[in-house]
């Protein structure tokens, strides 16, 4: 038997009386969603919205309209939106909602739609809200908060899909312009897979990169050349670019430069020093790529302990382009390999003035300043070093040594 159409009037009384707790819980949400997000380091827009009655009204009336006789509920009357830059962070919001709150239900929206159709994608997530303290409920809803996990792409979209097409009295006139709208979601949701591919891309690089400058600096500062990707695990972590990328008749730079960033990450640094060389022998399109490649083959042959071939990388580093702090600092590191402290010291000094935010360099100035017996200026830049990364393990040694040794005296 269909349930009785509630009480406009009554329903409103109903509200009315129950905004603040409503406005209150959601808060409560809000903030504890907030938190767990900083926590996890995931940057994100949350928002947060009691429905205001009307919308509440027309949404159910929509509903029975749409399933008559059968039992509706509206579920977002408390809604929350968590909007995201990259896809891959809406999955780990989701994720994250999975462990911390009782969840009722995950729906990820825009699975159901053809190729030929239209609508935003997110991940809708119903939370269940304690029930303490008591909140009065309106006529068919429930004790849950919804809270939609999108992209910005996706939240822009949902925006105008709302407008043009879930309030519209009138439904499309024309295939044409449900076409159009339909290529225009598709834009929209390609855009979003490119962008993520991008960031993977540059997390890649990224780790690449640690892992080389880490190589040329155990190469000069320990005697211990070699990459530092040598368990299994760590050589999992640098993924080998597509196939696709690694076709030797392939003319494209971009292709060639990661494949030869994958190689020297990797420990192959014979065959990326040669292909640093066959890159370098090509059109590069501006001083900063050269710059970079000379750079990049200068830490390969410095973590062969071939110092004085990377000195002279480093110095055509520096000639294309002046600006390039990070061949100072691996000259200041080839300069300790050769044991000329003072050298390596103005050479990580420039690298530190031409981009003062780099831990690494005033970790190595510490090093090179306690090998010349400076002892007060080493220990004060392992602070900075420290100050820039609490996680550096190295400057802490360092800074501990020295001021047990000064204790000593």
């Amino acid at each position: 038997m269909p349930r009785a159409t509630p009480h406009p009037a009554r329903s409103r009384s109903l509200y009315e009386r129950n905004r603040r707790a409503y406005q209150a819980r959601l808060r409560s949400v809000h903030a504890r969603i907030r938190a767990l997000l900083a926590r996890e380091g995931i940057r994100a827009s949350v928002t947060s919205r009691v429905k205001s009655f009307e919308s509440y009204w027309e949404k159910l009336a929509r509903m029975r309209k749409h399933a008559p006789g059968r039992p509706v509920v509206v579920r977002d009357l408390l809604g929350l939106r968590v909007v995201c830059t990259f896809l891959d962070e809406t999955e780990r919001v989701r994720d994250l909602l999975n462990r911390h709150f009782p969840v009722v239900e995950v729906e990820h929206k825009g699975l159901e739609h053809s190729l030929s159709e239209f609508g935003y994608e997110s991940f809708h997530v119903l939370l269940r809200l304690p029930d303490q303290p008591a909140l009065d409920l309106l006529p068919a809803t429930r004790r849950v908060c919804e809270v939609q996990v999108r992209t910005i792409l996706q939240d822009a979209w949902a925006q105008i899909e709302h407008g043009l097409v879930y309030k519209s009295d009138a439904s499309l006139p024309r295939s044409a312009v449900r076409r159009k709208l339909a290529a225009v979601s598709a834009t929209l949701t390609l855009a979003d897979v490119i962008f993520q591919e991008v960031r993977d891309t540059q997390s890649e690089l990224r780790a690449h990169g640690a892992h080389r400058r880490e190589s040329a600096r155990r190469a000069a500062f320990t005697g211990s050349p070699g990459p530092i990707a040598t368990t299994p695990r760590e050589m999992t972590r640098l993924a080998r670019p597509d196939p696709a990328l690694r076709d030797p008749r392939s003319r494209d730079l971009e292709s060639r430069i990661v494949e030869a960033l994958w190689l020297h990450s990797t420990g192959q640094l014979e065959p990326a020093i040669r292909l640093y060389g066959q890159i370098l022998r090509l059109r590069l399109p501006t001083p900063g790529i050269r710059s970079m490649i000379y750079n990049h083959r200068g830490i390969a042959h410095l973590a062969l302990a071939h110092p004085k071939r990377a000195l002279r990388d480093f110095g055509h580093a520096l000639r294309v382009d002046p600006e390039n702090f990070r061949a100072h600092y691996n000259r200041g590191l080839c300069y300790r390999a050769l044991n000329q402290p003072e050298r390596a010291l103005r050479e990580l000094r420039r690298s530190v003035a031409a981009h003062d935010v780099e831990a690494s360099a005033r970790y190595a100035m510490a090093q090179v300043l306690a090998d010349l017996g400076r002892r007060r200026q080493a220990r004060s830049e392992c602070e900075r070093a420290l100050a820039l990364n609490p996680d550096l393990e190295g400057a802490r040694e360092l800074a501990e040594a020295l001021a047990r040794e000064r204790e000593a005296r």
